[in-house]
């Protein structure tokens, strides 16, 4: 399971607290390359990181360090682009509505490349932007939606766990902060378990940085275009929520047992993404068993979810003119039953335009 196959982009916002109680991270320069560079503007340092005193930065000791380790990040994954960047874009059109696909990482090691001319191009062009949820829409989303108030009556996380794999997740709570725990104590253990495969990639060195959904979300609104949901995230957590909770206590021992990623393994779906790679044997399909041993979570994470975006994007060809860009995890666009294999058994007519 690489960085797209987990559930992502903020509307897992909680997942990205747990793990800031752990490592508060940040989003990299991205490497420029002559002549292919993006002329739309990465992410830099914001002004208070750049404050000096004597021509020295002014920054704590913690935050010295995480720089000198994202700078490192940076080095190593510009080594590692040395592919042309041409991510996939698709396209569905009627008379008067375009609407461009474009499948997204929700997080990207600091300083990786996504964007060149061909996505900027539809980047200008369009009028708005779809996500799967917007800032705001995220703000307010708990991860207790539709669960009794409270707890939600669960045990610590060390009880939901058979006897095997408790000496494993002891092992790792330990390593992190106490109010860590306690925040992990109170989650759903679906997302506890989601939780701790970020932590354990962590440990092991892993920088999680801005995806492109936060980018283009934050260039639209500042461009002064609309930015808007595809789907309700407070409905979307709630059905996931309804998982029974034995599947998601296997879900949790799974990402106990997993073996540990080096960054190559973690970064292999990125770079597919980043080179367009959406074929059979891609990385960045999502296969709901790696998630889930049940696969009890393939339905309301993806099944469900992708039958109502097809269902919400062929309405918009009917009724709203204009260019959109729908942008969205890349692995709801690859595989048997993505977006766009769905799309095309409804007569709809798919052009590959990157």
């Amino acid at each position: 399971m690489g960085r797209i196959t987990r559930p992502g982009g903020r509307k897992w916002s909680v997942v990205w607290a747990l793990a800031g109680l752990f490592l508060v991270s940040t989003a990299g320069v991205a490497q420029d390359v002559p002549g292919t560079s993006p002329r739309l503007p990465y992410t830099a340092y914001s002004n208070d990181e750049r404050l000096t005193a004597a021509g020295k930065l002014v920054r704590p000791v913690s935050e010295e360090k995480r720089d000198l380790a994202i700078r490192a990040e940076m080095v190593r994954i510009d080594r590692a682009q040395n592919y042309v960047v041409r991510p996939a874009i698709w396209k569905i059109a009627d008379a008067d509505t375009t609407i461009y696909i474009f499948g997204t990482v929700h997080s990207l090691p600091p300083g990786f490349r996504w964007r060149n001319p061909g996505l900027e191009a539809v980047i200008v062009r369009a009028d708005s932007l779809l996500l799967e949820s917007t800032e705001e829409d995220d703000d307010q989303t708990t991860f207790l939606e539709g669960l009794p108030q409270g707890d939600a009556g669960l045990p610590p996380l060390i009880e939901r766990v058979s006897a095997r794999h408790r000496g494993k997740l002891a092992a790792l709570q330990s390593q992190l902060p106490p109010e860590t725990v306690a925040t992990m104590d109170k989650m759903p253990t679906w997302i506890a378990a989601i939780g701790i495969g970020y932590i354990r990639d962590m440990l092991m060195g892993d920088i999680p940085a801005q995806g492109a959904d936060d980018w283009l979300e934050k260039h639209f609104t500042a461009t002064g275009r609309p930015v808007e949901a595809i789907e309700n995230s407070k409905s979307v957590m709630a059905n996931i929520n309804a998982i029974p909770e034995r599947a998601q206590r296997l879900m949790l021992e799974g990402a106990l047992a997993a073996p540990d990623r080096t960054h190559d393994e973690l970064d292999r779906p990125a770079h597919a993404w980043a080179r367009g790679d959406v074929g059979p044997n891609s990385p960045l399909r999502i296969f709901p068993e790696q998630l889930d041993p049940s696969s009890a979570m393939a339905d309301p994470l993806l099944t469900q979810r992708n039958l109502a975006w097809v269902d919400d994007l062929v309405a918009r060809l009917k009724k709203k003119p204009g260019v959109i860009l729908f942008a969205a995890g890349a692995g709801h666009f690859v595989g048997p039953g993505s977006v766009i294999e769905l799309l095309e058994k409804r007569g709809v007519r798919v052009e590959r335009v990157q």
